[in-house]
């Protein structure tokens, strides 16, 4: 991995997809009796899956095991194990472990029992070393690693030696993810389309979403999406500033097999594009927006800001006292393709709402159900039998992990 209907809208589009069914829409029937509904039908040439979510306390029959099968960090050791700043991870076929350590701007490897392989590139801005980054690792055309960092991509072979470098854009320097062919998918860096949210104090911002070529090149664009949301907010002079909006909705997207899959997270919906642009898929899965009120606002900034002195907290407890309200919580928080070609979405958490939970889809987007990852854990990658992500204890030592993974009879 290198990321308001009411009662009444919901019924009418389930009355619509009714209809729509009589013009080649497949209600599947072969799901359990007490699982969720799908609804398949083809539109211009894509396939639109509509999903009924899953029971809420309900889980797939999958199971991580009790602790993970391996962990690497450490917490003052000096050695190669400690890390800091961990941004991305993935395991290779042979077993060994790449971790991306931007705190050393280093990319650390390490073998299956956890025991220190090498270390590639360092800080600088030469072949093969960061200037900022590493942002991620993953594998290249099965016989190469690259690492996305700055404005370029570093190609290692698979023993640490640095081939080159591919020049990205500056405008798309932003790498989500690589396609299995090479191909980058990239996540724009100008922000574009500055447009009001009901209210001139909030405005959202797009951003486009493209495939490059494997030197770098701009191959197809996968349209303008939502980028960010920001609060607008005045000085005691007439000046206006902008911040990040707390319950901020920006956009998600991974490579889900051979496409990209990208969604918005002011809706429950996920579209799916092949390399060349085209739009093949859109698996949409029913929602009931929250809206945040004015005591969730006010808990999140008593949050955010309770590590200042008393005076400046309550200086920025004053700041935002005035912020207008979003209408909507995002719809969901990550989307993460597996090596199954299953898609995972992780559900949106209010504080305190409980550990990750993740609606899985299979590789034609029909909802499988929920499953539940291991406590804190960041997800980098999900294969087939494991998940790898990241970890922290409660001072803040890093910890990549390895937890098995039993599908079981799902």
């Amino acid at each position: 991995m290198i990321a308001r209907p009411t009662t009444a809208p919901r019924l009418t589009a389930t009355i619509l997809i009714a209809a729509l069914c009589g013009f080649g829409c497949e209600d599947l029937g072969d799901r359990a009796p007490d699982g969720p509904r799908v609804a398949v039908r083809d539109s211009g040439g894509v396939t639109i899956v509509d999903n009924d979510p899953a029971a809420p306390d309900s889980r797939l029959p999958w199971r991580f095991g009790e602790q993970p099968s391996l962990s690497i960090g450490s917490g003052d050791s000096g050695e190669a194990d400690e890390l800091f700043r961990v941004q991305d991870a993935t395991l290779l076929a042979d077993g060994r472990i790449m971790i991306a350590n931007a705190g050393s701007s280093e990319i650390k490897v390490f073998h299956t029992d956890g025991s220190h392989s090498g270390t590639w590139g360092r800080q600088g801005e030469g072949p093969g070393e960061f200037s900022s980054g590493p942002d991620g690792v993953a594998l290249w055309l099965a016989d190469s690693i690259a690492v996305p960092g700055g404005r370029r991509v570093s190609l290692f072979d698979l023993d640490g030696n640095h081939g080159r470098d591919v020049a990205l854009d500056a405008t798309r320097s932003n790498v989500l993810d690589l396609l299995p062919d090479g191909r980058i998918v990239s996540m724009g860096s100008l922000l574009l389309n500055r447009r009001t949210m009901g209210s001139p104090d909030l405005v959202q911002y797009d951003t486009e979403w493209s495939v490059l070529d494997t030197d770098g090149a701009p191959h197809a664009s996968l349209g303008e999406f939502l980028a960010t949301e920001e609060w607008v907010w005045s000085f005691p002079d007439g000046s206006t500033g902008e911040n990040p909006y707390p319950f901020r909705r920006d956009t998600r997207g991974a490579v889900w097999g051979n496409l990209v899959a990208i969604g918005a997270q002011d809706s429950y919906e996920i579209r799916a594009f092949a390399a060349d642009g085209s739009l093949v898929r859109i698996v949409r899965r029913d929602w009931d927006p929250r809206s945040p009120t004015q005591a969730d606002l006010e808990e999140h900034v008593a949050r955010a800001y309770a590590h200042l002195p008393p005076e400046a907290r309550s200086r920025a407890l004053t700041m935002f006292k005035d912020m207008p309200l979003t209408d909507s919580y995002p719809a969901f928080e990550e989307i993460v393709g597996d090596r199954a070609g299953y898609l995972w979405v992780r559900e949106y958490r209010m504080f305190g709402e409980g550990d990750a939970v993740w609606t899985v889809f299979d590789p034609e987007g029909r909802i499988q159900g929920l499953v539940e990852t291991p406590p804190g854990l960041t997800v980098f990658e999900i294969g087939e039998d494991y998940v790898l992500g990241l970890g922290e204890d409660e001072l803040g030592v890093e910890y990549v992990q390895v937890w098995g993974l039993d599908r079981g009879a799902g």
